[in-house]
């Protein structure tokens, strides 16, 4: 059996009264923290994750999805992460990638749209 040292067992007090707090924040309160942790512990999500599987899985399944089923799973996903628990610098990453989808007439559109018919 190891031993456990001084600074194992500091850590371990640290984490025990970590997840006392968050089971006693509000449930909307302990996602964001939560959530917001991850982002900072991830840097970028499951691009950098140890053996690159996640999002090279992601992306290939991505190349080779039919269009109705690449929408599908796209607008599922972002309807389920509500902007508490998807941090505002993720948001804007996934907004900057169909923002550059578009083709420059359609951006000009949108932007005329939600300026209210303003160019």
């Amino acid at each position: 059996m190891d031993m456990i040292t001084p600074d194992t067992r500091l850590r371990l007090g640290w984490a025990e009264a970590a997840v006392f707090a968050l089971e006693h924040c509000r449930l909307s309160h302990a996602n964001a923290i939560c959530a917001a942790w991850l982002e900072a512990a991830e840097i970028g999500g499951p691009r950098h994750d140890p053996f690159g599987m996640v999002y090279s899985d992601a992306r290939f399944w991505a190349l080779s999805a039919p269009q109705h089923e690449l929408v599908a799973y796209t607008l599922a996903g972002l309807e389920r992460l509500p902007s508490a628990l998807l941090p505002l610098p993720m948001r804007k990453v996934a907004f900057k990638a169909i923002w550059r989808s578009f083709p420059d007439q359609e951006r000009i559109a949108f932007l005329k749209h939600v300026k209210g018919g303003r160019a």
